[in-house]
């Protein structure tokens, strides 16, 4: 009887920190310094406006290498943690249902929550979709595989077909004098008025407040569609335990890494060639002409999708090399603490931007705002690296645990080793 109360509660105990996979957490931090570089461009730094060298150069460095592929691998690394938890609570002969509920559950409250500092939250859409997947758990395999790659395909499909079937939609000018005097007009309407830069912090907590309809902007490059894609993705990478078993799948995990970085960097330079000659640009809605549409969009869905997956393989294969492992510490231990490190970079650029605090919004350009990132992401894994050497788990993840297994984790290790003796 003890040793069957034992494996229950063992079932429904938070994992261990040291059955975490090294590789997946170095790729979560990784993305998660492109999710703050990117959503603190949010704040009137992505404008025409702002047209000198260097913020076009940081602007298009963004746009390169961070714009929608920072998203595309953090969906994709919560399909796979969703497998890890479906397969370790079959190990274990684990009620698998009530605890992932519980966990979304609670996710959705800190997304509720979080909000209401910065309109961009992504965690209740996460919630939401991740009961959505919960459907797909015994999907074969390859049909994961085909659905993941169909999802992605809505936006350019659908977006032609909605120019086609709305010819008479007027294109936007793409005369650079007009489009300069129409950007500076908007930035400075924005500077007088925008509840960013003038609101009280009740104001703006009131301007942000809303609740996610996850089947919203279908047609978008980042729509939840296209999310729920890279969660499949993930998904059925977790399913056939790749991560779990790396040096098994090496030559896979080198074959995404050496087909998959090559193939995404020349899409996006493609499409940045596309925007240069046609004005095609992804997240305006009405492009010049059709074929630059769908041709752009097709290069930015898929190679964005494809620049992520190498940018995964990339680091794990670096992570299984001694050096490699002691370059990417500290971006593991910002994975350890990802929910941590995901909710404070929004009070950091908060009081960045907000007029309640420093006033910054629509005031800094892109090279301005990719050294403050760069700065705030310093100061993150100074922290990560400090705590993730003296705790269990980060201050968030702590209450996470502890709300979805209704009791309270030990934090520190020599309580955990204590408690086992």
């Amino acid at each position: 009887m003890s040793s069957t109360n034992e494996t229950v509660a063992r079932s429904q105990s938070p994992v261990d920190p040291r059955q975490r996979i090294e590789a997946v957490d170095m790729v979560r931090g990784f993305a998660l310094f492109g999710v703050l570089l990117v959503n603190m461009f949010n704040f009137g730094s992505g404008g025409f406006f702002w047209n000198e060298p260097i913020d076009e150069l940081a602007w298009s460095v963004k746009q390169f290498f961070f714009e929608t592929k920072s998203w595309r691998l953090f969906s994709f690394l919560f399909g796979l943690s969703f497998a890890l938890q479906l397969i370790r609570a079959r190990e274990r002969e684990s009620k698998f249902a009530p605890i992932y509920l519980r966990r979304l559950i609670i996710l959705f409250v800190f997304g509720a929550t979080h909000a209401l500092i910065y309109d961009g939250d992504i965690l209740m859409l996460f919630a939401e979709l991740g009961l959505l997947l919960v459907l797909f758990r015994k999907v074969p395999l390859r049909l994961l595989l085909v659905l993941s790659v169909g999802l992605l395909a809505v936006f350019p499909i659908g977006r032609v077909t909605t120019s086609l079937l709305e010819p008479t939609q007027t294109a936007q000018t793409t005369d650079y004098s007009v489009r300069l005097e129409e950007a500076t007009a908007e930035i400075e309407e924005d500077r007088r008025t925008h509840v960013y830069a003038v609101g009280s912090v009740r104001e703006v907590m009131a301007d942000n407040a809303f609740l996610e309809n996850p089947f919203a902007r279908p047609l978008g490059p980042e729509s939840s569609l296209a999310r729920f894609a890279m969660f499949l993705l993930g998904f059925y990478v977790g399913r056939r335990r790749i991560f779990q078993d790396i040096p098994k799948h090496m030559q896979l995990i080198r074959r995404v890494f050496w087909w998959g970085l090559p193939i995404g960097l020349v899409s996006m330079g493609a499409e940045r060639i596309l925007n240069a000659t046609t004005g095609y640009e992804v997240f305006r809605e009405q492009p010049a002409t059709l074929l630059p549409q769908l041709f752009g969009d097709v290069l930015f869905t898929y190679g964005s999708s494809l620049l992520a997956l190498g940018y995964a393989a990339g680091i794990t294969l670096l992570a299984q090399h001694h050096r490699g492992r002691r370059l990417l510490a500290p971006l593991g231990a910002v994975g350890r603490l990802a929910l941590t490190v995901y909710l404070s970079g929004s009070v950091m650029f908060g009081m960045l931007f907000y007029g309640f605090a420093f006033g910054n919004a629509f005031w800094l350009g892109p090279a301005a705002v990719t050294g403050y990132a760069i700065l705030f992401f310093a100061i993150q894994i100074v922290f990560s690296v400090w705590w993730a050497n003296r705790f269990r788990f980060g201050p968030m993840e702590w209450l996470w645990r502890a709300l979805t297994y209704l009791k309270f984790p030990s934090m520190r290790p020599q309580e955990q080793s204590h408690g086992k003796g």
